[in-house]
């Protein structure tokens, strides 16, 4: 068994109201200095505000002007204690001075204090009347009891009155005066010994009979005191009517003076006046703004007075616990007021020094005043403990206060854990975020011993205190100063009293009157549960503190550590979302907000009342409603768009199962109504599943049981169809009124701004905010919830207790109307999950044999495809069917081998008959088939629409989307080298997937040698024009043959009669066939071409690559093109010439001279041009100058050939040039372009001639 904490530490059984919580008052003096000083802890940061304390002192001692601070720190900072040291310093106790951590300060600062007499005074103002009363009494209470003989200062009015009295008495002499004093006295009845009326020390001192003696010892009492006040009411009675005030106190200014020259009479050096709880007491005259800003400006009069220089200086130390401004603030004052406020506050700010006194101490002083170990033993069990606490990071940085750390807040290590050790730095830290707004008894410190005691007998030193413990301690039952804080604190009560107390209580079934009179039979899961939502409200009342902001259910967890208890280890912060779920969907005021696993969880305080609202559109809820919202959760469950439907109501929703994309319908019905789902309904579209989704409730009467009733009887019917029936467990009594809220809250808050206005209208509009704020956080809650329901309706979730009505005889969540698919339970970590999962199973029971393309939730997209089958064709090409990635490789190696059209090798694609499978097989056992059955060779065509088939028939079923299929068919046709056509004409290359029709077919193609087919496509490409794959394909052949062919054809027409024309011009124009140079042209040329086309129209296939592959043109290809693309345009043209007018050239020819040689160099070009292939001469041009020169030969007798014109005359308007053979152009055209730039705006005419 651990042990209890009590036994290594002192824990008292009760705590004192008084604990820790010090009087100054009670505390200074010889007699209290020791007990004073011996339980305070110096840390470094109290020994810097001793520093500034004493330094304040020696420099108004010095300067001998006034000095004062205030001291400032939270309820439980130690500003009394620290004043009470202080004290006793400038006392010069031995005590106070033998603390060694302060020992090196009290040496800095004894050449100012050392040797000085200080009057240190101590004033309590709780029950003060005023500030001056309070100042002049404790002043006179105090010097009285230290200067016992010594006279008292003049602080009271009667004072003045005394003296007048006694100037009034020189004048007189004692007979009148006291004559007439007693007879004033005395009145009608003291002369005759009558009734004194009540007055003591008329009765003591006689009626009347004031004495010389009386009358002094009257003058010096007490100022309170009885005798005093009666002398004060005889001299005003006979003497001094017009004085109305007894006992009353001299103005502070006059007062404060007086204090200072008494003080130097007495011997003193400085007044020191430690006020403690001024600031507390003056929030006490907040309700009173006149008297609060009159006494609030006295403050100043401490360290300015308005009579001059004091004869010694005051040094004022004010207790601050709270910031006045805010309070009068907070209490309502107007703009006006609080702007004078803050003036006069301003103005003492800048008078009064500040001496911080932070909490940060608390640790130390909690060690040593709270956590000291009984002995050396003890302290060694408490290090055991501590060495135990879980170091994990989700635990141990929350104990330390390490979360949302920033430069103002850096959190603890283990050390400073050690100190507090059993509280974690993350309580301690809570505390002293709420010390400020505590009362006096209630301070940090106080807080930490009351839970000790609390728990005396149960806390062993194994357990770290849990944040939410401090709950009761620091909301519950404390009155709170902060006006603001205190609204908070009634809220965080109220919403755990009325609301989250009895949810819990109600979960354990623990009653309150249990939890008072027998709390040890309560069980500790329900303790635990207390403390989580307790540590809830302490988020909302301290929302700053950086442990509890942002909280999540890891460190709700981690802050009640122990608390806890999850079945699986490391799953606390489960089990605690879980309870706050929980708790959210019956109190609004908690938001879970994130759809994380570790969402942010929050409170909002508030009294708003957004109940109200909501009673008020409740009629809104209806059953068609709640229908369309399930839809809707089940849909977003599901992982579906619920997008156009079609004519039956169903949604179509796209999947990707083993890579391919296929189509599921949805459709939402209640199974058992017929004239909601007809059997039509029931029925699939073709290559689709379809699933069916009922309702998680149903009309009042109505089970499961019939909606499996009419599943089972169309079964019986045998309907087969790929249909899911999803039959949902209903929702429990409790989720339904979830349900039913939630449609009110969508129909309030969704819809237009009127309807949340009219419904709000009955609030303030700060209120309707934060009830909108409110009901949003509700409404999201109860959304998840729901969809934590559903997943468990729809079975995709273990039943939590609760959520689902009890069905034993519901045992089918899923119905399968195809006998060849019986479908698991639902399974996966969410109904998406699951939904993913049965529609998987269809599609794998459907095509089983279908490629597992890898990852299967991607798509294989058409790219892709096109990828691979660039690489099929590449493949086919090389002889050893090997070639190198190109282009997208992943591609290749993702669908290649699942497919079976190849293998993706490391750095290559391979194909092969071998490594083509099972479609090789496949295809040639269908092809043995048709045979079989059709006697249709297996080298006839086959179409797309045929393979699509045989494809579809394999078994297992491979269910191939179409672009997918092509890619086989495309593969099997590179193999085969078969060739691709459409509508009888064959296909250039091989269409790509995606592009096939059904209609194209696929023929055996024999193949040339690579040489005959290299030889081939260039000839074609000189003499035709046609231009031809460089790669020796199927196709590639077969589209070459055809355009071959076809323009073969088309040259058939215009070849003969070409040759007929060129041959009958030859004769018209006595051309030889031969030329000079042994060497055939244009006829020749014609003569060939004409044969070849012929030869070619009639040749198919190989046998026409190698006749063209042996045409034999060589580098007269280019002409024999040329012939035959111009033979059309030369035949119409030779034609066309008129020959007949050669004879009178021939005539001429047969004589002599120039008219004879002009007509012989007519024929003779012409006769050039008939020989030259066209390619070198046109035939039309030269055709068309020979009859242009013969009509004007015969024009007349054109003479001898002039001599070339002499060159024009130099000068500035003619010239001429020359250029030699081998010349260069540039000087001529220089010398032209000169003369043409000095006669731009004049004509130049520009001849020019061969020189002889």
């Amino acid at each position: 068994m651990s042990t209890l904490l009590r036994d290594v530490i002192a824990i008292p059984e009760h705590t004192g109201a008084e604990d820790y919580v010090l009087r100054l008052t009670d505390s200074v003096g010889h007699g209290a200095a020791s007990t004073t000083i011996d339980s305070y802890v110096v840390t470094p940061a109290i020994a810097e505000a001793f520093d500034s304390a004493l330094g304040l002192v020696g420099e108004a001692v010095t300067s001998g002007v006034s000095r004062g601070a205030f001291l400032t720190g939270s309820f439980g900072s130690g500003k009394s204690h620290f004043m009470a040291v202080l004290h006793a310093l400038l006392t010069h106790e031995p005590a106070a001075r033998a603390q060694r951590d302060l020992q090196s300060v009290i040496a800095r600062h004894d050449p100012q204090i050392e040797g000085r007499r200080f009057l240190p005074l101590a004033f309590h103002f709780l029950d003060a009347r005023s500030f001056d009363q309070a100042v002049f009494d404790g002043y006179i209470r105090q010097v009285r009891e230290l200067h016992p003989q010594a006279p008292l200062p003049a602080l009271h009015r009667s004072d003045a009155l005394f003296a007048d009295a006694d100037n009034l008495r020189q004048r007189l002499g004692d007979d009148a005066f006291f004559d007439g004093l007693n007879q004033g006295t005395t009145g009608g009845d003291a002369a005759g010994g009558g009734d004194t009326g009540g007055d003591v020390w008329g009765s003591v001192l006689g009626t009347g009979s004031w004495t010389p003696d009386t009358y002094a010892a009257a003058k010096a009492a007490e100022p309170s005191s009885g005798e005093r006040l009666t002398l004060t009411t005889a001299l005003v009675d006979t003497y001094f009517k017009a004085f109305t005030q007894q006992a009353e106190y001299v103005d502070l200014d006059t007062g404060l003076d007086a204090i200072a020259t008494h003080a130097q009479r007495l011997g003193y050096d400085a007044v020191v006046l430690f006020l403690d709880e001024l600031i507390l007491w003056m929030t006490s005259l907040v309700h009173d703004r006149t008297r609060f800003a009159r006494e609030a400006q006295k403050l100043t009069k401490l360290v300015e007075g308005s009579l001059g220089a004091r004869d010694v200086p005051l040094v004022s130390f004010i207790a601050r616990q709270i910031d006045l401004r805010r309070w009068f603030a907070d209490a309502g004052a107007s703009g006006a007021e609080q702007d004078i406020l803050d003036r006069a506050f301003k103005h003492q700010e800048g008078r009064f020094h500040t001496i911080t006194l932070g909490d940060d101490n608390l640790p130390f002083v909690a060690s040593k005043r709270l956590l000291q170990p009984r002995d050396a033993a003890a302290a060694r069990t408490i290090a055991d403990a501590f060495e135990r606490i879980d170091r994990a990071p989700r635990v141990w940085d929350v104990l330390l206060d390490g979360i949302n750390t920033d430069d103002h807040h850096r959190g603890a290590d283990e050390a400073a854990f050690r100190l507090t050790y059993p509280f974690s730095p993350a309580l301690v830290s809570t505390l002293r975020a709420l010390a400020a707004v505590m009362q006096r008894e209630r301070t940090a410190l106080k807080v930490m011993q009351q839970m000790l005691v609390d728990q005396r007998d149960t806390l062993t030193v194994e357990q770290v205190i849990p944040v939410g413990d401090s709950f009761d301690h620091i909301v519950r039952g404390t009155k709170v100063l902060d006006t603001q804080a205190a609204a908070v604190f009634r809220s965080a009560n109220r919403l755990y009293t009325e609301k989250l107390a009895p949810l819990i209580r109600a979960k354990y079934d623990v009653t309150a009157a249990q939890l008072e009179d027998d709390p040890a039979s309560v069980p500790a899961a329900y303790r635990a549960d207390d403390r989580l939502a307790k540590t809830l409200l302490l988020s909302a009342v301290a929302p700053n503190v950086p442990a509890l902001k942002s909280l999540t259910g890891a460190r709700l967890a981690s802050l009640n550590h122990g608390s806890i208890v999850s079945p699986l280890p490391g799953n606390e912060a489960g089990v605690v979302l879980a309870k706050v779920r929980d708790w959210a969907r019956d109190v609004p005021e908690i938001h879970v907000e994130g759809t994380s696993t570790n969402p942010t969880i929050r409170v909002q305080l508030s009294d708003v009342d957004y109940e109200s609202i909501v009673d008020r559109a409740k009629g809104e809820d209806n059953e068609g409603r709640r229908r369309e919202l399930v839809k809707t959760l089940v849909a977003e469950s599901l992982g579906v768009e619920l997008g156009q439907q079609d004519i039956q109501g169903a949604h179509q929703h796209e999947i990707v199962w083993r890579g391919s994309k296929r189509t599921v319908d949805i459709l939402f019905g209640n199974v058992r109504d017929s004239s909601w789902l007809s059997d039509e309904h029931f029925r699939a579209n073709p290559g689709t599943w379809r699933v069916i989704i009922d309702h998680p409730f149903d009309e009042q009467g109505h089970s499961t049981a019939e909606d499996l009733q009419r599943l089972n009887a169309m079964l019986a019917r045998d309907v087969h169809s790929r249909t899911v029936v999803w039959l949902p467990y209903f929702l429990s009594p409790e989720k339904t009124q979830e349900l039913q809220r939630l449609v009110t809250l969508n129909w309030l808050l969704e819809g237009s701004g009127d309807r949340w206005q009219s419904h709000a209208d009955h609030l303030s509009e700060t209120d309707r905010a934060l009830a909108r704020n409110i009901l949003e956080s509700h409404r999201s809650t109860l959304r998840r919830s729901l969809e934590d329901a559903i997943q468990q309706a729809y079975g995709a979730a273990s039943v939590r207790p609760g959520t689902l009505l009890d069905d034993p005889g519901h045992d089918q969540v899923l119905v399968s109307l195809d006998r060849e698919f019986v479908p698991q339970r639902p399974v996966g970590a969410t109904l998406g999950d699951a939904f993913r999962h049965l529609v998987s199973q269809a599609f794998d029971a459907t095509y089983p044999g279908h490629p597992q393309f890898e990852p299967g939730d991607s798509e294989i997209r058409l790219p892709m495809l096109r990828t691979v089958a660039a690489h099929v064709h590449r493949a086919v090409a090389e002889r050893d069917k090997r070639v190198e990635y190109q282009g997208d490789h992943l591609a290749v190696r993702r669908i290649a081998g699942p497919l079976g059209v190849g293998t993706a090798a490391e750095m290559h694609y391979i194909l092969g008959d071998d490594r083509f499978t099972p479609w090789s097989q496949e295809i040639e056992r269908a092809l043995g088939r048709r045979l079989k059955e059709s006697g249709v060779d297996g080298d006839a065509p086959i179409t797309v629409g045929e393979m699509r088939g045989w494809i579809d028939a394999v078994t297992p079923a491979k269910g191939l989307l179409t672009p997918v299929s092509d890619l086989v068919i495309i593969t099997w046709a590179a193999l085969r080298q078969r060739a691709w056509f459409h509508h009888g004409v064959a296909l250039p290359t091989p269409p790509e997937p995606g592009a096939l029709q059904p209609t194209m077919e696929l023929r055996s193609q024999a193949m040339p040698a690579l040489p005959d087919w290299t030889a081939a496509t260039r000839a074609a490409a000189e003499l035709f024009g046609i231009s031809a794959s460089t790669y020796l394909t199927p196709p590639a052949v077969a589209d070459f043959v055809g355009q071959v062919t076809a323009r073969a054809v088309s040259l058939t027409a215009t070849q003969p009669p070409l040759v007929s024309a060129i041959e009958a011009a030859y004769a018209r124009a006595a051309v030889s066939a031969l030329t000079a140079d042994g060497e055939e042209h244009r006829l020749a040329t014609a003569r060939r071409t004409a044969e070849l086309v012929q030869q070619l129209r009639h040749l198919d296939g190989v046998t026409l690559v190698e006749r063209l592959a042996q045409a034999g043109f060589g580098t007269g290809a280019a002409a024999a093109g040329k012939s035959m693309a111009s033979a059309e345009t030369v035949t119409a043209a030779l034609g066309s010439f008129e020959w007949d007018r050669l004879a009178p050239l021939r005539q001429a020819m047969a004589s002599e001279g120039p008219r004879a040689a002009s007509a012989a160099a007519i024929i003779a070009r012409l006769q050039d041009a008939l020989v030259a292939d066209e390619i070198v001469t046109a035939v039309g041009p030269a055709l068309r100058r020979a009859d242009r020169e013969i009509f004007e030969w015969l024009a007349g007798d054109p003479g001898p050939t002039p001599p070339p014109p002499p060159p024009p005359p130099p000068g500035p308007h003619a010239g001429s040039a020359r250029r030699t053979v081998g010349a260069s152009d540039d000087e001529l055209l220089r010398q032209v372009r000169e003369f043409l730039q000095s006669h731009a705006d004049r004509d130049v005419d520009v001849t020019w001639q061969v020189g002889e």
